[in-house]
């Protein structure tokens, strides 16, 4: 009878706890977004600023490591939007002809395997066709959105400039008065014991990791596709940067096609492509282990079922948000946190 007993009191509390830490870190994220991008320009320029701040006032480090990375920052997304809105205008235009190629060999397939599908119903093919029609409408729906968006993101001017303005202000005082806010929110919610500390410490250390293991991943993905002069390298990079945090799927869902395809037409740029794509899965655990020190300890199977739960309640949003909040949660009950 004791196995069948669940504590309802605690089991509430935690469910409560979740939630608290989707919610918060959804408005965190898609609604405070300049105070979460001054946050993350933080925790990039924490280090340099510390060493920095050894021979000159902090205020004045922090400035000038707030200059450097919104500098780079903004050379940086310009070159990405300017190539992204180009391979995707591009994309756009031959989207017709791709359609007709996939559709041509369907059709050659189907008359190679005539045998096989006469012996299946005649609404089979009509199906087929169907589906890839659907599939060719859904596609080029995204594309002609995420274009749009893009565009009217890009010449939206005021919008842009209000973000970038409060994104440097809160990454100053954020950078600027770290120990006052780091002492300030630990004495209100009274840490009494290091491991309630140290909470803080690994999330914002994973938070870090994951960025410069996505930021590594694009990088080399964008170099390696514009080397081997393959249409939309930076798009394929961009979403291979994404794919990348998706826990099981990761920028495979990328590079494995890519690998496959070059086998029937360019086995050495499949050679080249498979290298890559093992350097890039090889160095997730290699980092992880070497900053972080520690597996964070949620199984695999359990962040692949957030992300598709999150996928499924909140879309985008929730592909972002469930892994990390998994993490906090986890973090939290190793630290010890009761109701």
């Amino acid at each position: 009878m004791n196995l069948l007993k669940i504590n309802w009191k605690k089991l509430i509390f935690l469910l409560l706890l979740f939630i608290f830490i989707f919610l918060g870190l959804r408005i965190l994220i898609f609604t405070l977004t300049p105070f979460f991008i001054g946050f993350i320009i933080a925790l990039i320029i924490d280090k340099p600023v510390n060493f920095m701040s050894r021979k000159i006032p902090r205020s004045l480090a922090v400035l000038i490591m707030i200059t450097l990375v919104i500098s780079v920052s903004l050379l940086l997304t310009v070159f990405l939007i300017t190539n992204s809105i180009n391979e995707l205008t591009y994309l756009i235009r031959y989207l017709p002809s791709y359609y007709e190629l996939i559709m041509e060999f369907t059709g050659n397939l189907l008359a190679r395997l005539k045998d096989f599908f006469d012996q299946l119903p005649g609404m089979f093919n009509l199906a087929l066709y169907n589906n890839l029609e659907n599939l060719y409408n859904y596609g080029s729906n995204i594309l002609f959105n995420i274009t749009n968006k893009i565009v009217n993101a890009t010449f939206n001017l005021p919008s842009i400039f209000l973000i970038l303005l409060f994104t440097i202000i809160s990454a100053f005082f954020l950078s600027k008065d770290k120990e006052l806010l780091s002492d300030y929110f630990v004495s209100r919610v009274k840490f009494t014991d290091s491991d309630y500390a140290n909470v803080l410490k690994d999330i914002f250390t994973y938070m870090k990791v994951q960025l410069l293991i996505v930021t590594n991943t694009t990088i080399f993905t964008a170099i390696t596709f514009s080397f081997l002069k393959y249409p939309y390298a930076i798009i394929l990079a961009l979403l291979a940067g994404i794919l990348d945090l998706i826990p099981v799927l990761g920028p495979g869902a990328i590079y494995i096609p890519v690998v496959v395809i070059n086998l029937f037409f360019n086995f050495k740029h499949s050679i080249i492509v498979l290298i890559v794509y093992i350097l890039i899965i090889g160095m997730r655990p290699v980092l992880e282990s070497k900053i972080v020190g520690k597996r964070i300890g949620v199984h695999p199977l359990v962040l692949l079922l957030g992300v598709y739960l999150g996928l499924k309640l909140f879309g985008f949003q929730g592909v972002i948000i469930a892994p990390i909040s998994i993490i906090i949660f986890k973090a939290l009950l190793a630290a010890g946190i009761h109701y």
